[in-house]
């Protein structure tokens, strides 16, 4: 069978085998061999032949076998066995990994961000209920939260401890005839005693606390009326020896010296011993001196004794770090306690105390740093002589006592 091309020149038809056009004498392109056509690979039947059809009627064809991929060794169905197969399609593009991760991780986020929101709110809730249903004293130390079993208790009202009632005030009544002696370190006689510690109300307590502040700008009226009817007798800021105070070493143990505006009594011992203001013999007065424990602390004391007379006795009022007194010195016998107690609110270890004695008749008050801490009466001693005194109860001494702004008021 001879076929014919065309001419790309003048279109006329040339053979196949012709290189030149016979019209126009052009030259034909090449012509690609054709591939050599392998015979139709014949495939198994994958379903049984047909029965045979009814007569007047086309046999169906067989059916076509499953494209696939061919034998290993085999080209695709229609092509030559040495022809390049062609390539597979491009898979389907989708996300990249590194997509899917980052979307997956703010998935995770966002679940978590409103999960931490709704606990918070819930949480907040509940934590406002418990606060908003407690209402507690200010003035009210409350416990802190315990956990028990793993359960958070929170205190209830009844749970809360009230505060303990403060101790009385001073009483600036008449004191009784007789002093009395308090227990724990409290003011006899009228004053601040050991009291109980019953709980009271908010209501007692402020009552209480309006008694004390009445109390107390009657207190100091009445004082301030008192130093008004004064005058002042003596007065020694030991910045030298004008009034002749000993001075020097006494009895072995006992070293006396004025220097650096204080009057300065050393102990290498334990004894007792006083100065007096020689001049005159009192009975209504008031006696004031600052004294200073420097060293030895409670084994020392200083003191003002009063209604001094020789031979006779005196009264002492004695102050240590943790402890004071007011009592009654005989030439025998046991000096009788009309005050003690404890001045741990009031003292000021290791620096400088004021001591003050206002004697009116019978009445005695005494006084630390300005707060009353006795009223009594007593007339053991009418009248007498006026000093200061130190102690040392420490057999290896060590002890020191220092006195500045030792004063006598004398009062009608």
């Amino acid at each position: 069978m001879t076929t014919t091309r065309t001419c790309p020149n003048c279109g006329a038809q040339v053979g196949e085998n012709q290189r030149f056009c016979a019209n126009c004498g052009s030259r034909m392109p090449e012509q690609p061999e054709k591939p050599a056509i392998e015979p139709t690979i014949a495939l198994p039947a994958l379903t049984p032949p047909p029965t045979t059809p009814p007569q007047g009627q086309t046999p169906l064809p067989p059916p076509l076998p499953p494209q696939g991929t061919p034998p290993q060794g085999q080209a695709p169905f229609g092509l030559p066995a040495d022809a390049p197969t062609a390539a597979q399609p491009a898979p389907r593009r989708g996300l990249p990994v590194w997509a899917i991760v980052l979307l997956s991780l703010a998935g995770l986020c966002i679940v978590g961000c409103v999960a931490s929101f709704a606990l918070l709110g819930y949480f907040g809730q509940q934590v406002s209920a418990v606060f908003s249903t407690a209402v507690v004293d200010l003035d009210t130390p409350v416990p802190e939260p315990s956990e028990e079993g793993g359960e958070l208790i929170v205190p209830s009202l009844e749970a809360i401890p009230t505060r303990p009632a403060e101790a009385p005030t001073e009483n600036l009544s008449e004191p009784t005839a007789a002093p009395t002696v308090s227990g724990g370190g409290g003011i006899v006689g009228g004053g601040v005693g050991g009291g109980a510690s019953a709980v009271q109300t908010a209501e007692a307590q402020t009552a209480e606390a309006l008694q004390a502040t009445e109390a107390l700008l009657q207190a100091t009226a009445e004082i301030e009326q008192i130093y008004g009817a004064s005058r002042v007798v003596f007065n020694d800021e030991f910045v030298d020896n004008r009034n002749n105070w000993f001075t020097g070493v006494f009895q072995e143990i006992e070293t006396d010296v004025i220097e650096d505006g204080v009057f300065k009594v050393i102990w290498q011992g334990a004894s007792s011993s006083y100065e007096l203001y020689e001049v005159r013999e009192l009975t209504n007065f008031i006696a004031e001196v600052d004294c200073l424990v420097a060293a030895g602390g409670t084994d020392g004391s200083c003191a003002l004794v009063f209604a001094q007379r020789t031979d006779v006795g005196f009264y002492k009022f004695e102050l240590f770090e943790d402890y004071y007194r007011l009592f009654v010195v005989r030439v025998e016998g046991d000096p009788p306690i009309l005050v003690e107690g404890n001045p741990e609110e009031i003292v000021r270890p290791g620096d400088w105390n004021r001591l003050r004695v206002i004697k009116q008749g019978e009445r005695i008050r005494i006084y630390i740093n300005d707060i009353q801490v006795g009223d009594v009466n007593d007339a053991t001693y009418p009248t007498g002589k006026i000093g200061v005194s130190t102690n040392s109860y420490n057999e290896a001494g060590g002890v020191e006592i220092w006195f500045d702004n030792f004063a006598v008021r004398e009062l009608p």
